[in-house]
C-alpha cells in the first residue's frame, strides 16, 4: 500500500492543531492501477473504476489504509489468470488431458482434487477434515475449495490456467464467478458410467500394485462419487450456458490420444478464422496460413493466434454456445 500511496499536503495545517505531524497516506485511482500492475493484474479502465468505487466507502476519491484493508478482497481479488474450466466425471481423463495441454501449450494446470490431497498430506486441520469427507465420497464444502483455489491461482497472474475438477456444484460456480469472473472456455469430457467405473477400479488396482493408492479408488466410494457427480453435473453445465461460456464437448470413451486428436481437429477447423481475425491490414484481409503444429492448433482453440501464443495476453475469441 505505502509503495503506491501519496500524502495530501493540504491536510497538514488542520493536523497541526491536533498534534499530528504527518497526514495519512492514501491511494488514488492511479495508485490502485500501479499496485495491481505490480502483481501482474491489469484490469480495463471500467473495471478499475468499479473496484475503486466499491472500496472507497467515504466517496472522497481517496482510498485510506483502513478502506484498503477492508476491501482487500475486492482490490486484490480479481481474476489473476484466464481460466479454462475442465469438466468431467471421475476417471474421465481430466488430469491426463490437462497435463498434456500444460506440457505442449504452456498453460498452467490446477486440479482441485490434487490441491485437496496436498492439504491432506500436509496433515493440517483443514486437511484432516477434508480427508474424512473425501473418504466418504462426498464433496468438500464450497468455502474450503474456493479458498484453496484462490490461494493457488494468485501465483499465476496473467497466465491461462486449466482448472480441473471445479466447479462441482452450482454453489461452487457462483463462488467462482464472484471470486475470479467468468471463465473464458469450458472443456467437457463426456463418457459412459460403465467406462468410468472400469477406469477407476483399474487405477486403484495399479496404484495398489505399486504400493500406493487413493482412498477414493474403491468400488463403493467410486459408485458414490459417480452419483455425486451426476447430482451436480447438469446444474453446473446449465450455469456455464447461462453465463454464455463456450463449451467444447469431447468424447472421452476412447484413449487419451483420441481425445487429443479431437482437440486438434477443432483447432485446425478454427485456424483459418483465427488467421483472418489476426490480420493487421483491412477488415477481411487474410494472412498467409503457415504450417501448423499441435500446440499452435490447440492454442488457437483457446483464442490465441500463433503470434500471441507465447505472450501474456492472447487474442480472446468470444463465442456463445458449444462445440462438439
Amino acid at each position: 500500500f505505502n509503495s503506491f500511496a501519496q500524502t495530501d499536503c493540504d491536510d497538514l495545517p488542520s493536523l497541526a492543531s491536533t498534534g499530528k505531524s504527518s497526514a495519512p497516506n492514501y491511494l488514488t485511482l492511479r495508485g490502485v492501477r500501479q499496485l495491481l500492475a505490480s502483481i501482474g493484474e491489469r484490469p480495463d479502465e471500467d473495471t478499475l473504476r468499479q473496484i475503486f468505487q466499491a472500496a472507497d466507502t467515504t466517496k472522497n476519491g481517496k482510498l485510506s489504509i483502513d478502506e484498503f484493508l477492508t476491501a482487500s478482497d475486492i482490490v486484490l481479488g480479481g481474476a489473476p489468470a484466464r481460466i479454462v474450466i475442465v469438466v468431467g466425471g471421475p476417471g474421465s481423463g481430466k488430469g491426463i488431458l490437462c497435463d498434456r495441454l500444460a506440457q505442449e501449450c504452456g498453460v498452467v494446470h490446477l486440479s482441485s482434487g490434487e490441491l485437496l490431497r496436498e492439504e491432506v498430506a500436509r496433515g493440517t486441520p483443514l486437511g484432516k477434515e477434508c480427508q474424512s469427507i473425501m473418504e466418504r465420497g462426498e464433496l468438500v464444502s464450497s468455502a474450503v475449495i474456493t479458498t484453496l483455489i484462490r490461494r493457488h491461482t494468485r501465483s499465476f497472474p496473467g497466465q491461462r490456467v486449466l482448472l480441473d475438477g471445479f466447479p462441482r456444484s452450482v454453489e461452487n460456480a457462483y463462488d467462482f464467478l464472484e471470486l475470479m469472473g467468468k471463465p473464458e472456455l469450458a472443456l467437457h469430457l463426456d463418457c459412459d458410467d460403465t467406462i468410468l467405473m472400469e477406469r477407476i477400479m483399474k487405477r486403484g488396482e495399479e496404484a495398489k500394485a505399486k504400493g500406493s493408492s487413493r482412498a477414493d479408488d474403491n468400488f463403493e466410494t467410486a459408485l458414490k462419487r459417480l452419483r455425486t457427480f451426476h447430482k451436480y453435473h447438469h446444474p453446473t453445465m446449465n450455469w456455464l450456458r447461462e453465463q454464455h461460456v463456450p463449451v467444447v464437448n469431447l468424447d472421452c470413451s476412447g484413449t487419451p490420444e483420441n481425445v487429443w486428436n479431437q482437440l486438434l481437429a477443432i483447432g485446425r477447423l478454427m485456424r483459418p478464422a483465427a488467421h483472418l481475425r489476426g490480420g493487421n491490414g483491412k477488415v477481411g484481409e487474410r494472412k498467409t496460413v503457415t504450417q501448423s503444429n499441435d500446440a499452435s492448433d490447440i492454442s488457437i482453440m483457446f483464442g490465441e493466434s500463433e503470434e500471441s501464443r507465447t505472450s501474456a495476453n492472447g487474442a480472446n475469441v468470444e463465442r456463445d454456445g458449444s462445440i462438439s
